[in-house]
């Protein structure tokens, strides 16, 4: 088991519907998970909404929330990745 935390994006795609950021919401605070940001807007398709959520967790963590955020009605897709370029923003500050 992995127990170290790196920073991971996860991207997800809803249905415009009221309480779906809530809800999304819930799922972090439930398992206290600390969002380091949350973007929400349109994307290409009309009437659905991306999230992009950055948080620091391990990748055992980040497959749990992902199942949980797909189980949610109003979800159509949801992905996540690390985020290798802020690693090696971070690595590099410390030569």
């Amino acid at each position: 088991m992995e127990t170290d935390k790196k920073e991971f994006t996860i991207t997800t795609y809803t249905e415009n519907y009221l309480g779906v950021i809530s809800r999304i919401n819930n799922i972090f605070s439930r398992r206290r998970i600390v969002v380091e940001n949350l973007n929400v807007g349109p994307c290409e398709v009309k009437g659905i909404k991306k999230f992009i959520i950055v948080i620091n967790e391990n990748e055992e963590a980040i497959k749990k929330l992902v199942n949980q955020i797909e189980k949610q009605v109003d979800v159509l897709e949801v992905h996540y990745h690390r985020n290798p370029c802020m690693t090696v923003l971070r690595n590099a500050g410390n030569y």
